[in-house]
C-alpha cells in the first residue's frame, strides 16, 4: 500500500447489499449500465447547470459527455464522463456509505423476492452497486470541479474498499469494471449498443461507444439524445411522427391519430400515444401486452408495465415519461404505486377523448376504426372502472332496420312509441341474425333490435344493464309483449277462432306432455310471424348465445331447459293441430323440437332419425 493509499471498512449496510448483489443471481444483470450512465448523466447534468451561473466553469471542455469503452482482451469496461466528479469526501460518503433509512428495507425486499428482482435497486439510491453483479473488482477515479486532487477508489465488493490520491488532470468520473468470467457476453460491443439504446437512448448527453480493441473502429454516438416526446409539437414533422410510430409499435400501417400531450398539475409527464389505422395480428393473443414504454426523466425503465394502459386498450402503442415516479421502481411497486394509478387514469381519458373525437367528425373514418378494434374496446365494459360512460357513447352495432352501424343514441331516436326497452339479439354469427325467427315480429313492426355479434357483447351486457333510463332486453331470452308498442293495426287484424284455439292448445299440452324432459314449457309464440316454431331461454336463464359460447370454451353450464314457442297462424302447426290424432305423438312432437333447434343453428343429435320421421309424414 502506497504512503497516500487509505483503507476504509464499508457501512454495515453497505456490505449487506454488495453481498446480497455479488452472490445472487438476477434476471436483468444489464440494468449495471443503465445505473452507472444514469449517474453519469446526472453528474453531467449537475454540472451544465452550475455552469448557467458561473461563467467558464467548463473551461475549454465545454462539451459534457459519456464515453463508454470495453476490451474483450483486457476483460474491463469504463463508463467515463466529464460532469461535476467527486472529492475525497464525497467518494466516502456516495460509495462507502448509504446515509438512508430505506437500505434496510431495500435488502430485506430482495431477500424475500423469489426471482431477486434487481430493477428496483436504484430506488433506494444505490444504483452504482449493480456494478458488482458483473464486476469482480470496481475502480472509481474522481476528479471534482475546482478541486485540484483526483482520488482512486478501489474494492472488490467484499469488506473493505481503499482510495488514494492520484495524478490525473481530467475533470468528472471514470468508473472501471473488471468483468467476471460468467459475464463476459457484456465485453461485446454489439450487446453494449443494444443495452444503451434500449435503456439510455434518450440521455440528453452524447453517449460515445468505443472498442479498445480495434483501433479501425472510429468513436460514434449511439444515442439519439433528444427525445421526440420532449420536443414541441411545431417543431416535430409528420413523418417525424410516423418514423417513431413504426419504432415503437413495429406496425406496418401509418397510425390513425397521434396523440402527444404535456400534463401538469398534481401529477406532471409526457405522453406521446398513437391510434393505429389497422389491426396488429397479435390483437386477440391472450399473452398480448400493452405497448406502452415507461420512462423517467428521459430513461427508459419498463415495457411491461401493464397498469399504466388498460388492457382494453392494448392496440395503443407509445411513450408516457414522468418526473413525478421514483427511477428504477420495480415491477412489483408499479402494480400499486398511485403516481401510476394516476397517469393510467389520464391517459386512459386522453384516449378516450380522442377516439370521440373522430366518431364526432367523420364517422366513416370512426367506422373502419371501430370494425377494427371495437371488440376490444367493448372489453372495457366487461370491467368495473369509471370509463363506462364513455366507451357506451363509442359502441357502434348494425340494426334491423337498415345495414347502418348505429350508436346507441342513435337507436333511442329510431325507438318507436312506447318502446322502453333497448332490444338486441346477440350471436356471433352475423347471417344466423338476419335469418332468424327471432327477428320476425320486430321486423314486421319496424321495432329496431341492435345486432350484438362480438363474443364480449354477451359478457359485458351482463355488467352494464342499461343505457341512461333504458334496460337492455335480449330478443332470445323470456317473453317479448310488444302488444303495446310498434303498429298496432298487426295485432289487431288477426281473427278469433275459438276451435282452433281449442285445437292449438291441446297441441301445446301435447308437446309439454312429450318434451317434459327436454324442454321447460310450451307457449303461443307473441313474435313468431312466418316461421312455425321457435325456441328461447327462460327469463331467469342464461341466454342461447351464451351458453353456446360457455360450451365452445368447454366452460360449465347449468343444464338449463329452453321454451319452446309455436306459431299458431302457420299452416304447419295449423295442420298438426286440426289433425293431431292422425299423428304419432312422439314422432311429431320430436319433430317440431328438431325444428326449433335447427331455426336456433343447433346441430341435431340424432339427424338421422328427423329425416325418417319427417319421410314418414310425408309418406302418410
Amino acid at each position: 500500500m502506497t504512503k497516500n493509499k487509505e483503507n476504509h471498512t464499508f457501512q454495515a449496510e453497505v456490505s449487506k447489499l454488495l453481498d446480497l448483489v455479488a452472490n445472487s443471481l438476477y434476471s436483468e444483470r444489464e440494468i449495471f449500465l443503465r445505473e452507472l450512465i444514469s449517474n453519469a448523466a446526472d453528474a453531467c447534468e449537475k454540472l451544465r447547470y452550475e455552469s448557467l451561473s458561473k461563467k467558464n466553469l467548463l473551461g475549454e471542455d465545454k462539451e459534457l459527455k459519456i464515453n463508454v469503452r470495453c476490451s474483450k482482451k483486457g476483460k474491463f469496461i469504463e463508463i467515463e464522463d466529464n460532469g461535476i466528479g467527486m472529492s475525497k469526501d464525497e467518494l466516502v460518503d456516495n460509495l462507502g456509505t448509504i446515509a438512508r433509512s430505506g437500505t434496510n428495507k431495500f435488502i430485506e425486499a430482495m431477500k424475500s423476492k423469489k426471482n431477486n428482482d434487481i430493477s428496483a435497486i436504484g430506488q433506494f439510491g444505490v444504483g452504482f452497486y449493480s456494478s458488482y453483479m458483473v464486476a469482480s473488482t470496481v475502480e472509481v477515479t474522481s476528479k471534482s470541479i475546482g478541486n485540484e486532487d483526483t482520488n482512486l477508489w478501489q474494492s472488490n465488493g467484499k469488506e473493505n474498499y481503499t482510495i488514494e490520491k492520484i495524478k490525473d488532470s481530467k475533470r468528472g468520473t471514470k468508473i472501471k469494471l473488471n468483468i467476471k468470467k460468467d459475464a463476459e457476453e457484456f465485453l461485446d460491443t454489439f450487446r453494449l449498443r443494444g443495452i444503451i439504446t434500449k435503456y439510455s437512448n434518450y440521455i440528453p448527453f452524447p453517449i460515445i461507444l468505443d472498442d479498445l480493441d480495434n483501433s479501425k473502429e472510429k468513436e460514434e454516438k449511439i444515442n439519439e439524445g433528444d427525445p421526440l416526446w420532449l420536443k414541441d409539437k411545431k417543431n416535430i414533422k409528420e413523418d417525424d411522427y410516423k418514423q417513431f410510430y413504426s419504432s415503437i409499435s413495429f406496425n406496418f400501417d401509418e397510425p390513425l391519430k397521434t396523440i402527444h400531450y404535456n400534463a401538469e398539475g398534481v401529477i406532471n409527464y409526457k405522453a406521446l400515444l398513437y391510434l393505429p389505422t389497422n389491426q396488429p395480428m397479435d390483437l386477440f393473443n391472450s399473452e398480448r401486452k400493452n405497448k406502452i414504454k415507461l420512462y423517467v426523466q428521459k430513461i427508459f425503465i419498463s415495457d411491461e408495465c401493464d397498469e399504466i394502459m388498460p388492457n382494453w386498450l392494448r392496440f395503443v402503442p407509445g411513450i408516457v415519461d414522468s418526473q413525478d415516479i421514483s427511477l428504477n421502481i420495480s415491477r412489483e411497486m408499479l402494480q400499486n404505486n398511485p403516481v401510476i394509478a394516476k397517469i393510467k387514469k389520464g391517459i386512459t381519458n386522453k384516449v378516450l377523448n380522442e377516439i370521440i373525437s373522430i366518431a364526432n367528425k367523420d364517422n366513416e373514418k370512426y367506422l373502419n376504426f371501430w370494425k377494427n378494434f371495437g371488440a376490444v374496446i367493448k372489453e372495457g365494459l366487461y370491467e368495473f372502472n369509471d370509463h363506462h360512460e364513455k366507451i357506451l357513447t363509442l359502441l357502434r352495432f348494425e340494426n334491423s332496420n337498415n345495414n347502418e352501424s348505429i350508436s346507441l343514441d342513435s337507436y333511442v331516436e329510431k325507438m318507436v312509441k312506447e318502446q322502453k326497452e333497448i332490444y338486441y339479439f346477440a350471436n356471433t354469427d352475423k347471417d344466423h341474425i338476419k335469418n332468424s325467427p327471432q327477428l320476425e315480429v320486430f321486423l314486421q313492426k319496424k321495432i329496431p333490435v341492435l345486432f350484438m355479434t362480438d363474443a364480449v357483447d354477451e359478457f359485458w351486457l351482463q355488467n352494464v344493464g342499461k343505457y341512461k333510463e333504458y334496460e337492455f332486453k335480449s330478443i332470445t331470452k323470456g317473453k317479448v309483449d310488444l302488444s303495446k308498442i310498434g303498429d298496432k293495426k298487426l295485432d289487431n287484424n288477426k281473427k278469433k277462432d275459438n276451435k282452433l284455439d281449442n285445437k292449438i292448445n291441446d297441441l301445446v299440452l301435447l308437446l309439454k306432455n312429450e318434451l317434459k324432459d327436454t324442454i321447460s314449457n310450451v307457449i303461443v309464440s307473441d313474435r313468431l310471424t312466418k316461421s312455425p316454431v321457435l325456441m328461447v331461454a327462460e327469463e331467469t336463464g342464461m341466454d342461447i348465445n351464451m351458453e353456446k359460447l360457455m360450451k365452445m370454451h368447454n366452460q360449465k353450464t347449468p343444464n338449463s331447459k329452453k321454451i319452446l314457442e309455436i306459431n299458431a297462424d302457420h299452416p304447419m302447426i295449423i295442420k298438426i293441430s286440426e289433425n293431431l290424432n292422425n299423428f304419432d305423438h312422439k314422432k311429431i312432437s320430436q319433430i317440431i323440437l328438431d325444428q326449433a333447434n335447427i331455426l336456433d343453428g343447433n346441430v341435431l343429435s340424432n339427424p338421422v332419425s328427423y329425416v325418417e320421421s319427417l319421410t314418414d309424414l310425408f309418406i302418410k
